[in-house]
């Protein structure tokens, strides 16, 4: 038993804030490709994003099983440390969108605005003006951050739910 204890070194919370800054360094590299790039109305990124996001539950999960854990974890301490990865960086890339779209670059929000204008329009033609003005309204720095919170972490948990069922494992019994 005396692999399975945590090493005073890095705990769960240390292990998944090094990893949830390394994901988030990406994600946010990512962003500004798409800003530089004008990618904006090209939903693959999304799924870039997200694959990114997964690759950073796995990765942190790992370590912290190998060299935190002595090699071994439960599947509820795997589910565990992948949702406290995935809301660090939740937060963490939540507030890069905000001072990026708030203070760096509003022109990019002006963007998403008018994409999201197009889009209601392609759905129905005849969108009110009431409706566009909704939607311009709905796209904003402050939302931003709780949409990636809310959306980053709940989609960790989902990504945490299968990979923990994978990366977990038990000590064996001694007999």
């Amino acid at each position: 038993m005396e692999n399975y204890t945590e090493t005073k070194k890095t705990g769960m919370f240390g292990q998944a804030l090094n990893y949830a800054i390394l994901t988030s360094v990406v994600l946010i590299l990512i962003s500004l490709v798409i800003y530089i790039a004008d990618l904006f109305e090209h939903n693959w990124i999304s799924f870039l994003s997200y694959a990114v996001l997964l690759a950073g539950i796995i990765a942190g999960t790992l370590k912290y099983r190998n060299e935190s854990l002595g090699g071994f974890i439960s599947y509820g301490k795997a589910l565990g440390f992948g949702v406290l990865t995935a809301f660090l960086v939740s937060v963490i890339t939540g507030l890069f969108s905000y001072v990026f779209y708030q203070f760096i670059a509003p022109d990019a929000l002006e963007r998403l605005k008018e994409i999201a204008e197009m889009n209601i329009l392609e759905v129905d033609p005849n969108a009110s003006d009431q409706q566009l003005d909704l939607a311009r309204r709905m796209i904003n720095p402050i939302l931003m951050f709780f949409t990636t919170v809310f959306s980053y972490t709940f989609i960790g948990f989902i990504f945490s739910l299968v990979t923990a069922a994978f990366l977990k494992k038990k000590e064996p019994v001694e007999i």
